[in-house]
Parts: C-alpha cells; structure tokens; sequence
C-alpha cells in the first residue's frame, strides 16, 4: 500500500512546516500575517480580536492583509490549519523514532494526547470560546480530519504488511482520528489518560487492533 502525492496531508491542509518552502519562504508576509493572527487570538480569543487588530500586531498595512485573506473567517482557518500542519510535521519526527507499528501507534497516541492537552492556542479557544472552536474539529473540520486520516493511514501503510487496500485503511484511520478528538474535546470520566500508563494500554488494546490487526498484538 502506498500513498499517491495527492495525498500528502500537509498538501491537504494546504500549509507546511516551518522552512520548508511552502510558507515562510514563499509568502513571508503571509506567515508574518499568521504568526500575529496566533499571537492575537492566544491572547484575546478568536470573537475578540479584529482584522485591524492583527494588522496593528503583525505592523502591516490594512490592504496588505486584505490581499491574503479577504476575511476573519479565512485567516482563522488559515492559522487553525497551519498549527494543525506544525503539529502533523512533529507528530511525524517522533514516530519515526520507533521502530515497531506497535511502538509508532502507542507512542504517536501518547505524543498527540500530551502534545494537543498542553497546546496554548488550542486551550485557550476551547476555555474561552468553546462554541466557536469546537466546530473547527467537528461540523466544519473536514478538512483537519482528512488530512490526519491519510497521515495516520500513510504510517500504518508503511509498517503493517496485510491484504487490505489503502481505502481500506483510510477508512479505519479516519475512525482513530475521531476518537482521538473526541478526547481532546471531551476528556473520559471512564479511562484515565492522564495517566501515561493507562494510554498506553489504551493505544495498544483498542486503537492497535483497528489499525494494524494483522501483526498488532493485544494484551492486559
């Protein structure tokens, strides 16, 4: 199994890491917009923060910003997706850092679990602006939720040796990634996944069989 370019998930989200080319280098203005639109909303939330006040910010002029993103919503999406990208890209080095399917997955699940729990901007919205955050992960977060898909999908496609076709896995990738963000979105009462080890065991029994059934073992 293997994926096609079009499905790159930074290509879906349509951003990339810091310095790859496809963002700072490109268009520095456009990352210079982003890097104050992310400052801005940390600080005051999303509702409270105006295109002008992002401009003051970044110390741009106002059509300069106009010129990039014609309105909130756009750049909202646009700095929502670049953090998502920036995350993808780090999720990524610290899987490659295991060399089992069954180490990637738990330990990507314990990684994405710390990493998104502790997230400034992204704790900060869902304290503050639940109503208004929640939507990007859930209603209108096609876009997120693909591209996490095809990355989760594009990891078991290059550890797991099995009959099944990428679709196939697509498909039991997308399920993980919604269980995931249901997580974050609505901690459990039932599993406990402050505690290290009970993620892991968590990873390994129920999201290790989903994924990888053919050569991921389970246990107590």
């Amino acid at each position: 199994m293997s994926l096609s370019p079009s499905s790159d998930p930074l290509s879906l989200l349509g951003v990339g890491p810091p310095g790859d080319g496809t963002g700072d280098v490109d268009d520095p203005v456009r990352e210079q917009i982003l890097d104050a639109a992310a400052a801005q909303f940390s600080s005051v939330g999303i509702a409270r923060s105006t295109m002008g006040d992002i401009t003051r910010r970044a110390g741009l002029a106002r059509m300069t910003l106009y010129r990039r993103f014609s309105t909130k919503q756009e750049l909202v999406e646009a700095a929502l997706m670049r953090e998502a990208s920036w995350f993808l890209a780090d999720l990524q080095r610290e899987i490659d850092t295991h060399d089992t399917v069954e180490d990637k997955l738990t330990e990507g699940f314990a990684f994405t679990v710390a990493r998104l729990r502790n997230h400034g901007l992204l704790n900060r919205l869902l304290e503050t602006e639940a109503e208004s955050t929640v939507p990007y992960f859930t209603v209108q977060g096609g876009p997120l939720i693909t591209a996490a898909a095809h990355f989760l999908a594009g990891v078991v496609s290059r550890s797991v040796n099995d009959s099944r076709s990428h679709e196939e896995v697509l498909v039991v990738s997308e399920v993980a990634v919604r269980l995931v963000i249901s997580f974050i979105l609505s901690p459990s009462m039932i599993i406990n996944l402050d505690d290290p080890a009970v993620m892991r065991e968590f990873a390994r029994n129920q999201l290790g069989p989903l994924l990888g059934p053919s050569e991921f073992p389970t246990g107590g």
